[in-house]
């Protein structure tokens, strides 16, 4: 995933607006592809717009403490490696983070972009959301400043509370209510079996690696794809577990 040189940004900027806008017009739109075919221009602005929106909010949450910590750095790191990166785009990313961390804008001025632009796909925000809870508990700590964004930033995200207690199970042992793991299927405890099977299917289909490609993402997104399928799929399990009946 990268982008070339065609010194757009103050376009780029002017479209979005807002703290993901002023990134890029200060100079993250100059990554543009020189392509003029439009489909072509049109999925590199979106995959623009995620890369800038998820690494300004990863900066706010990393210095959220006051400092980047090692730990969260090589996280960070770690996650360029995971969505495979290549050296010029680790560079973007770099420049986006320091931008973003000492900018003047708040974390949920971020999410808030972030949601509005992701307002008809909600896994993506959830996504998004568990990509900031693997840097906050990097160090193996919870700090109170963190904890705080984690929390407030639901509502921006626009996400179900619930979220916050299984990604606090996942990364920091907590355990969590059968409820919640109702919440991460859009069921509810009322919900039947038929209902529930269904939409454990639905959620099958919308994290097929297809359905993300054709969302206009870059193919690494895959990964955390993955890793909110395997959520669903132990939600599903452990639904299960108290219903006999469903199979």
């Amino acid at each position: 995933m990268s982008w070339k040189s065609v010194g757009i940004g103050a376009g780029v900027g002017a479209l979005f607006g807002g703290p993901i806008g002023a990134l890029i017009g200060a100079g993250v739109g100059g990554w543009f592809s020189a392509s003029k075919d439009k489909y072509i221009r049109q999925v590199e602005t979106e995959q623009l717009f995620v890369f800038t929106a998820l690494f300004g909010m990863l900066a706010k949450i990393a210095k959220a403490d006051g400092v980047v910590c090692p730990e969260e750095a090589k996280t960070i790191k770690a996650f360029m490696d995971q969505i495979h990166l290549d050296q010029r785009s680790k560079e973007i990313a770099g420049s986006i983070f320091s931008k973003a961390k000492d900018d003047r804008y708040s974390i949920y001025d971020y999410a808030t972009q972030y949601a509005t632009a992701f307002n008809n796909n909600k896994d993506m925000r959830i996504i998004a959301y568990r990509i900031l809870f693997e840097v906050a508990a990097s160090d193996g700590e919870l700090h109170p400043e963190e904890d705080k964004i984690l929390q407030g930033i639901i509502e921006p995200l626009a996400i179900d509370p619930s979220m916050y207690k299984l990604f606090s199970a996942e990364f920091f042992g907590r355990t969590h209510a059968l409820s919640e793991h109702y919440a991460l299927l859009d069921c509810t405890v009322e919900s039947t079996d038929a209902e529930i099977k269904s939409a454990y299917r639905k959620k099958c289909i919308e994290y097929h690696p297809d359905k993300i490609m054709s969302k206009g993402l870059p193919d690494s997104f895959i990964t955390f794809a993955d890793e909110q399928m395997k959520m669903i799929t132990c939600a599903y399990d452990e639904i299960k577990k108290a219903r006999p009946g469903l199979s």
